[in-house]
């Protein structure tokens, strides 16, 4: 495709956008970009798939760097649910290549509902007060696989946390194929489910997230490039966009808690997703 500069410079506007929220809820951007690339600018599910993973890719490198320098990443989880996530990211790509457009827009539209209900009720609990060590329960409690971390980043906060680390794991198997099937990254299903499953304290969950989407999303990003998924020329923007973005996420990570931006996002979301199910119902 050839761009305009008006188009150049919207693509750079929508990366910082969307890849500033997304690394603030440790999301990485794409349930953004990849609707807006399909909705506004018409483009061939597959290639924004594949252009989207990429910038999430980008972003979740950069906020990833920015994450590890404040010492709030779980290293050892980021490091084994992204070995698992690898599988899924590079099989999704098959399976994108087997499925209709229609369906597709049907699929994501879902997947957005889901995201936008998450962001929608979780900043209520991500506003409440973190534990700063494991109560009594919690440090007498036993389980099979069970494991314990502390996590002391520099801006003063001390994190406990306790969880079973191979289904944590194992799950990242799925998460690493929805990464890479609807270019989302992967993180709005993962954040919440460290959250509320695995007891992680929110802002730990977050910087793991995207920490884990920094390595495996890399692999899921040059599959869909080898199969010609990807928009070469809409990329550079995008991605410097994902790069300014993803510091913006972090800087807002550390002041604003953002409860009401988030919720106004949330709904924008969802009528992203039925204007995107509508299109795709309407195609068959």
């Amino acid at each position: 495709m050839d761009f305009s500069t008006i188009q150049i410079i919207l693509f750079l506007i929508l990366g910082i956008i969307a890849t500033s929220y997304g690394v603030l809820v440790g999301a990485g951007g794409g349930f953004i970009i990849g609707p807006v690339l399909i909705l506004l600018f018409n483009w061939d599910s597959k290639i924004a798939v594949g252009t989207s993973l990429v910038c999430v890719s980008v972003a979740s490198i950069s906020g990833a760097i920015s994450y590890l320098r404040i010492k709030i990443v779980d290293i050892r989880s980021a490091i084994l649910f992204s070995i698992a996530a690898m599988p899924g990211a590079i099989l999704a790509v098959i399976g994108l290549e087997k499925i209709e457009s229609n369906v597709f827009n049907i699929l994501f539209s879902l997947m957005l509902i889901l995201t936008g209900l998450y962001v929608f009720w979780s900043p209520a609990k991500s506003e409440k007060k973190e534990d700063t060590a494991l109560d009594t329960n919690q440090q007498n409690s036993k389980g099979y696989w069970r494991v314990y971390r502390k996590v002391t980043p520099i801006t003063g906060e001390k994190y406990s946390y306790n969880f079973i680390e191979p289904l944590a794991t194992l799950l990242n198997t799925s998460f690493g194929f929805i990464s890479s099937f609807f270019g989302i990254g992967g993180g709005p299903v993962r954040t919440p489910s460290l959250v509320y499953f695995f007891n992680f304290p929110v802002k730990v969950a977050t910087a793991t997230s995207v920490a884990t989407m920094s390595i495996y999303t890399v692999f899921g990003s040059f599959a869909h490039y080898l199969n010609g998924n990807v928009e070469t020329q809409a990329v550079l923007p995008l991605g410097i966009g994902a790069i300014i973005g993803s510091q913006v996420g972090v800087l807002i990570s550390k002041k604003l808690k953002g409860r009401l931006m988030m919720k106004l996002l949330s709904l924008a979301m969802i009528v992203i997703a039925i204007q995107l199910g509508i299109e795709g119902i309407t195609s068959f």
